[in-house]
């Protein structure tokens, strides 16, 4: 969960923008927002300014290192227009006037169903993967793996192939598997394991990958204050527990506590959900210690 101090993934995960991006045609990822912080917020933002060559007089609160979103103070001093950063086509576009501009367009983009992008895939067996590491296969590789992260049942043999590219020559595809695990594996590794990916991360050459070392640690930290934090901010919260996926969101007016198909428990005001959700008899505070976030 990003940022100590305001900051925190958002229930929306798209803005809308008038000239086509590296993300699509008509729209930028945005699912998170940085807090004010010194380690890994906003206030971290001439480090990656100096390091990515960026102008100054910008303040980043959502990226990866190759595109950024930002406030732009270059050319003024209160009510900075959003911009959006693409470092590898070295472009600059202004999305909104203002931050509140910017929040009022955000919006959900809803992604294909996952039966009908299986069928894509189709093939990807554990040999033919394994074939397409030792074939060099850095395209198709890096095409496949959010696929398998998601699909692949067998855990402890996907970590263990990605732990093998974690360490590949090419620091793109590193990233790759850095946001892979961090998206879709941290709820699912063990804890040996995912402290072994960390560490990998953490040691790495390439900037965005030790980023990414940091992500997955707030997750591993993120506590019954930071829900409450959170939820306080209208965030949608994910958490596995028990080997079941829940969900926190808010819907035609009410706080919901749902798994992937059903609303389980309904309540009036966050505050309300904080005291009465229950899962396996207990309450969200006597649980929280035995939850990961996804």
């Amino acid at each position: 969960m990003k940022g100590k101090k305001g900051g925190g993934y958002i229930k929306f995960n798209s803005y809308p923008t008038d000239v086509p991006t590296s993300w699509a045609d008509d729209h930028i990822n945005v699912n998170y927002i940085l807090g004010i912080s010194l380690e890994d917020g906003i206030l971290k933002s001439e480090y990656f300014i100096e390091e990515w060559e960026m102008p100054q007089g910008l303040v980043l609160f959502n990226g990866d290192g190759h595109t950024w979103i930002a406030l732009d103070y270059r050319h003024v001093s209160s009510e900075p227009p959003i911009v959006y950063i693409d470092n590898e086509e070295e472009k600059i576009i202004k999305i909104a006037n203002h931050f509140d501009e910017f929040l009022e367009g955000l919006y959900t983009e809803e992604s294909e169903p996952f039966d009908e992008v299986e069928p894509q895939m189709e093939g990807y067996s554990k040999e033919e993967f394994e074939t397409l590491i030792q074939q060099d296969n850095v395209e198709e590789i890096s095409s496949v793996i959010t696929y398998l992260s998601q699909f692949e049942s067998d855990v402890d043999w996907l970590s263990k192939q990605f732990m093998k590219l974690s360490k590949h020559p090419d620091k793109y595809l590193r990233s790759d598997i850095a946001n892979t695990v961090w998206n879709f594996l941290t709820y699912r590794l063990d804890n040996e394991t995912i402290h072994e990916f960390i560490e990998v991360f953490k040691n790495d050459t390439d900037i965005d990958v030790r980023m990414y070392a940091e992500m997955i640690i707030e997750k591993l930290n993120y506590s019954y204050e930071d829900l409450k934090r959170d939820l306080g901010f209208d965030y949608r919260v994910s958490f596995s527990f028990q080997d079941h996926i829940y969900h926190i969101n808010d819907h035609s007016g009410q706080w919901h506590l749902s798994d992937y198909e059903f609303d389980l428990q309904s309540f009036s005001t966050t505050e309300e959900l904080l005291q009465q959700a229950t899962l396996d008899g207990k309450s969200l505070e006597e649980i929280w210690g035995n939850v990961k976030i996804l």
